[in-house]
């Protein structure tokens, strides 16, 4: 072969638009959201699993272990801040390419490209990208597993059905309720399916229950099997069922906050920024329609419904809200709304195409400038209150509960990883013992009950009381046992 025929070859590779994606997203969380912003209250839970250098923290029923798997190498060889982030950040673009590179031989390179730009262009999609949280490793292995599901009922790649058992499960061990219900379409589709049928259904089968192995197992030992656990993941998510509001919640809290809990005072005004939200069904049917006029409705129309049941489970179904629950819902629901834009930016002929295309690019351009503006808010807004708990971490320190220690109270699991301790809390989400067993702590640990807006513990009459205020103006009160700490024992 030619060189010159091979180098063009490669020049022109399906994945290539796809690639320069996920190296301008990985760019953007190295600018846009830095390497420095301190780990969040979800991220130290889910890093003390793994890491040597702080003590474990109470994990609760809803949570899955496969995020701590994914950190688990880094966390591992080194405690630095910027390392963990900037791994973080290699994996998240990585896994953007796998998670669409099915997709570049089903569809248009361009549109495929298209679809990882509208996902990534979001300001939630950016600011999870370098942390340790499931969310977005969720939305790649749901891409994934569509894509090659579509691959192995055409039969178009031998391989397809394996990849396709390692994407589910993969969703599986990150989330295993987002794979209960990203199977349910699959499983209907199985039943509309051409050919391959029992290969699909198979793989579809399979992956989840992998996937979900880990967890299963530790619903045995923790908690008494699968279904007390699903009962306690839902007494602590404040009960899963029908709850309509969440849609008005998720509007509420899209451009203003990471977590909405609880949500009261949520209303249905659509902030300027926020705009493309409710559009996004309209959107994405539209693109829908112009898949189907060039034949390709079948396989466009998968995404769709995998990414609107995603996103119906949270929004009806849980009483709180979170932008980045809805994360793989946009990843599946950009592939037909990348229809409608390449549709649209395609219309016409000669100067009448310029002038679409060019409305299509400028139209993109306002929405990526609003996501930033919200995603420099938010960064700022995340930074300033985890630089909090360092300072927490050292007032502790001067009071003298230093490691081993216990921290109880309010927000006691993030403020114990930064001090370097463990957490214990009698009440709430991460509850894991009672008053006279956190008591008993004072004998054989240092002990500190830190408070915020919670009014005073009762068990806390008589100890010493500390006052102080962190830069962001917020009053953090401390309450110490008595007598000494007591000395560490073996």
């Amino acid at each position: 072969m030619n060189p010159r025929d091979r180098y063009g070859r490669h020049l022109t590779h399906p994945g290539l638009p796809l690639i320069l994606v996920a190296t301008l997203y990985a760019a953007a969380q190295v600018v846009a959201v830095t390497t420095r912003i301190g780990l969040g209250w979800d991220e130290s839970v889910y890093v003390s699993q793994v890491s040597p250098h702080v003590p474990t923290a109470f994990f609760s029923a809803p949570r899955a272990r496969g995020i701590t798997l994914l950190v688990a190498p880094i966390v591992g060889l080194t405690s630095s801040l910027t390392g963990l982030r900037l791994y973080m950040t290699v994996l998240s673009s990585a896994g953007l390419v796998v998670a669409y590179w099915p997709w570049t031989r089903l569809l248009r390179p361009v549109t495929v490209a298209l679809a990882a730009l509208l996902l990534t262009v979001l300001w939630v999609t950016q600011f999870y990208g370098n942390e340790v949280m499931p969310n977005v490793y969720v939305a790649y292995g749901a891409v994934a597993a569509v894509g090659w599901f579509a691959h192995t009922i055409r039969g178009t790649n031998r391989l397809a059905p394996v990849w396709l058992v390692l994407s589910l499960a993969f969703v599986a061990l990150m989330r295993p309720g987002d794979a209960a219900w990203l199977v349910l379409p699959l499983l209907g589709a199985v039943a509309f399916a051409p050919r391959r049928r029992r290969i699909a259904l198979a793989a579809v089968v399979a992956g989840p229950v992998a996937g979900s192995a880990q967890w299963i197992v530790e619903a045995y030992t923790r908690f008494g099997g699968p279904l007390q656990r699903l009962r306690a993941s839902s007494r602590t998510e404040g009960g899963l069922g029908w709850h309509p509001e969440g849609v008005r919640m998720e509007l509420h809290a899209l451009n203003d906050r990471l977590l909405c809990r609880p949500c009261t005072g949520a209303t249905w005004h659509v902030a300027p920024f926020a705009a493309w939200w409710p559009l996004m069904p309209a959107l994405a049917a539209a693109g829908l329609v112009l898949a189907a006029r060039g034949g390709r409705g079948r396989l466009v129309a998968l995404p769709a419904v995998c990414g609107a049941v995603i996103g119906v489970s949270y929004l009806l179904l849980v009483g709180y809200a979170a932008p980045r629950f809805l994360i793989p819902a946009y990843a599946l629901l950009a592939i037909p709304t990348a229809e409608l834009v390449r549709g649209a930016a395609t219309l016409g002929q000669g100067r009448w195409r310029l002038a679409t295309a060019g409305l299509v690019a400028v139209g993109l351009a306002v929405h990526a400038g609003g996501q930033q503006i919200v995603l420099g808010r938010m960064v700022r807004t995340q930074h300033k209150a985890r630089q909090d708990y360092g300072v927490i971490a050292g007032e502790l320190r001067g009071l003298g509960v230093r490691a081993p220690c216990t921290l109880a109270g309010e927000q006691a699991p993030v403020l114990a990883f930064y001090a370097g301790c463990r957490s214990m809390q009698i009440a709430g989400n991460d509850a894991s013992t009672s008053v006279s067993g956190l008591l008993a702590q004072a004998d054989v640990t240092r002990l500190a009950v830190v408070e915020h807006t919670n009014p005073r513990p009762r068990y806390t009459r008589g100890w010493h009381h500390y006052t102080f205020s962190t830069p962001t103006g917020r009053t953090w009160r401390v309450f110490l046992p008595p007598r000494p700490p007591a000395a560490p024992r073996s």
